[in-house]
């Protein structure tokens, strides 16, 4: 296997969150309790319409599967972070990101993300600074 084939493309993002609670009813999909049996189908249907919510992917306005997306807490976890990028640069870019001080990034796999073939607006967003594309074909 090339050293090409150990790493994957992903967009990184990075935010400020109080706490992984905060970060996590961010990055990931929220179900509200499921209706119980006695629930009327009018009930149901309209809680399948709410659920689930995703912040994320609210912001974001992409349909992303949850499968790739992770979550990685700034404290203890760099190195990490680190390990999953190929190039010298790009891991050197990375520490000077972490100087502006984000408690959490969100790293969403290229691989997860349907776009339909067209190019992908790869804004930051109220909660969210992009911070680009990291093994890809648009370093």
């Amino acid at each position: 296997m090339s050293e090409c084939d150990d790493y994957f493309a992903f967009h990184l993002f990075a935010a400020r969150f109080a706490n992984d609670t905060e970060a996590a009813l961010f990055a990931f999909e929220q179900w509200e309790a499921e209706p119980g049996p006695d629930a009327t189908d009018a009930q149901y249907h309209a809680w399948e319409a709410r659920n689930p919510s995703w912040r994320l992917r609210q912001e974001l306005g992409w349909s992303i599967d949850s499968d790739f997306v992770e979550l990685i807490p700034q404290q203890g976890h760099l190195e990490y972070l680190e390990s999953m990028i190929r190039s010298a640069a790009q891991r050197q870019r990375l520490h000077w990101l972490v100087l502006l001080q984000y408690s959490h990034f969100i790293l969403v796999a290229h691989a997860g993300i349907a776009h339909f073939g067209q190019s992908l607006a790869l804004p930051s967003t109220l909660s969210l600074d992009y911070l680009g594309e990291f093994n890809g074909p648009h370093p």
